[in-house]
Order: structure tokens, then C-alpha cells, then sequence
């Protein structure tokens, strides 16, 4: 992944995307091998974001996880925006129900603060994500990001492919 474009990419989708209503996103990218530059590219550009990398940590519940404790400390209002890596690593002994509930939570929310989850692409993340998310591949990345099927997007379409 070419680290200046995801910079630019990330940089004006992000800062158009936080005056919408809609604030739960999905970056899911194809490789796991490109996890961490992202990361750290999406922390650059939200300097004042919450990060979940491990639980217990930064606020992050710990494993394993109710549905129930999960939802309360992803969606507690709260001053910054959040950043979740790899959230289906919470989610062990889930029900499929439960992981779906929790993505169209996620698609759902608005008025709240930010809510970004970094995650790589599966066939079962995949499915979850389609009932309430649409995905759109980002201009010269590896990366699809997936938006509210709520949200329009007219504005942020010069991010995409």
C-alpha cells in the first residue's frame, strides 16, 4: 500500500464523512499483511479518536465479551470518536445473530460520536456487513470501505473507484 495516497485518501473521506448522520464506518481490506500500515494511517488522521487494538486497553472491553457488554461500550456516548481493530476478535462464542445484530447497530447509528472498525475482509464478514452496510472500493487501495446503506454518499464519491 502506497502510504501517501492511503494518507490523502483516508485524510479527505474521513474529514467529509464526519459531517454525516449516519457515523458507523467499516474499512475491511483484502490482506491481513496491511492491517497494521492502515492502522496507523487512520490513528494519523484521527489524532483524537479512541483506539481498541487489544482488550482491556485504551477502554477496550475485555475477552470474552457479551453482545450486551460489547454494544454498551461501543455505543456509551462519548467526547471522541472511536477506532475498533479487528472487532470480531471480541466476538467469540457469538451467535450469528448476535454478530449480525451488532453490525446493523453499527450501520444504524447516528448523533454519536464516530465509530470506525478495521477489519479483513471474510466471507462471514462479508455477510453480515451486506444486510446494512453497501461497500465502495477506495480510489488505489486495497481497502473497501463500507457505508450505511442510510447514508447517502454523493459527496464522498471521489474517494471511490
Amino acid at each position: 500500500m502506497d502510504r501517501e495516497n492511503v494518507n490523502v485518501v483516508l485524510t479527505g473521506l474521513l474529514n467529509a464523512h464526519r459531517l454525516e448522520r449516519y457515523q458507523g464506518l467499516v474499512l475491511a481490506l483484502e490482506s491481513e499483511s496491511d492491517l497494521d500500515q492502515l492502522v496507523i494511517q487512520v490513528e494519523a488522521v484521527c489524532l483524537d479518536h479512541n483506539v481498541w487494538r487489544r482488550p482491556d486497553v485504551n477502554g477496550a472491553p475485555t475477552i470474552p465479551c457479551t453482545r450486551r457488554d460489547w454494544m454498551r461500550s461501543v455505543f456509551t456516548l462519548r467526547p471522541n470518536g472511536l477506532v475498533i481493530v479487528k472487532p470480531t476478535e471480541w466476538m467469540i462464542d457469538w451467535s450469528e445473530l448476535d454478530e449480525t445484530t451488532f453490525w446493523n447497530a453499527l450501520a444504524d447509528a447516528f448523533g454519536r460520536h464516530e465509530i470506525i472498525s478495521i477489519a479483513v475482509s471474510t466471507p462471514a464478514l462479508i455477510k453480515h456487513l451486506r444486510i446494512s452496510f453497501v461497500p465502495y472500493k477506495l480510489s488505489g487501495l486495497t481497502v473497501s470501505i463500507w457505508v450505511s446503506r442510510h447514508q447517502p454518499v454523493d459527496h464522498l464519491k471521489e474517494f471511490f473507484e
